[in-house]
């Protein structure tokens, strides 16, 4: 699965749940870093280290639990995003694993989720933690004009394609660009630096994953 790691010791040591639920179950994750701007928890189970995997389904990308627009997220931003995390995700994958469309003996099924926004004005966190059924709606409440951050946690989990037995699975937090305040609209500007270290860091992790295979098959 996808290997997405963390930034500094620095950053918080345990996942805060209310801000996922896509996988449910965390108790197994850990903390891991990477020289990339972002906070991540994985998970790989001894099956996923056997080596046993050598294809992948990469399931398209969706909000979790639901996708809603605001007057700041529009439909065109969320279409953009997702068709965006799409293509790059697939073409991450490819230099290290067929990419198959049906079920079959050493493949994956990788279910990428994003799941929960929250914003944060200057040095303040807001209170408010939005999940995706909010969509990216940052509030205006109080936070006038000040610039404000996206911070966005996506969820990878990986399933065997035969039994569907959860193997691995990943929940990242990352943070977007700037912007300028509560009447500002997000545009892919703001969140695409975010998405591009994300699957960088993502294809560092998938020839790690395949690494286990050619391992365990000499």
């Amino acid at each position: 699965f996808i290997l997405l790691s963390a930034c500094s010791s620095s950053n918080f040591d345990k996942i805060n749940q209310s801000n996922v639920g896509f996988i449910g179950d965390y108790s197994k994750f850990e903390k891991v870093e990477t020289s990339g701007d972002l906070k991540s928890f994985i998970y790989a189970s001894k099956r996923v280290k056997s080596g046993i995997y050598s294809k992948l389904i990469i399931e398209p990308v969706a909000f979790y639990p639901e996708e809603v627009t605001s007057t700041q997220i529009t439909y065109k931003l969320l279409q953009e995003t997702k068709a965006y995390i799409d293509k790059v995700l697939v073409e991450a994958a490819t230099p290290y694993f067929d990419i198959v469309q049906e079920p079959q003996e050493g493949a994956l099924v990788l279910t990428p989720r994003i799941s929960t926004i929250k914003t944060v004005t200057g040095d303040i966190e807001m209170r408010e933690m939005i999940p995706i059924r909010a969509a990216i709606a940052l509030t205006k409440a109080a936070a006038g004009y000040r610039p404000q951050d996206v911070e966005i946690y996506m969820e990878i989990k990986a399933n065997d394609s035969i039994d569907g037995e959860f193997v691995g699975g990943s929940v990242t937090q990352g943070k977007g660009a700037e912007i300028s305040g509560a009447n500002a609209v997000v545009t892919m500007d703001n969140i695409k630096p975010l998405l591009d270290i994300w699957i960088e860091d993502a294809s560092k992790n998938l020839k790690k994953l395949k690494d286990f295979h050619n391992l365990n098959s000499d």
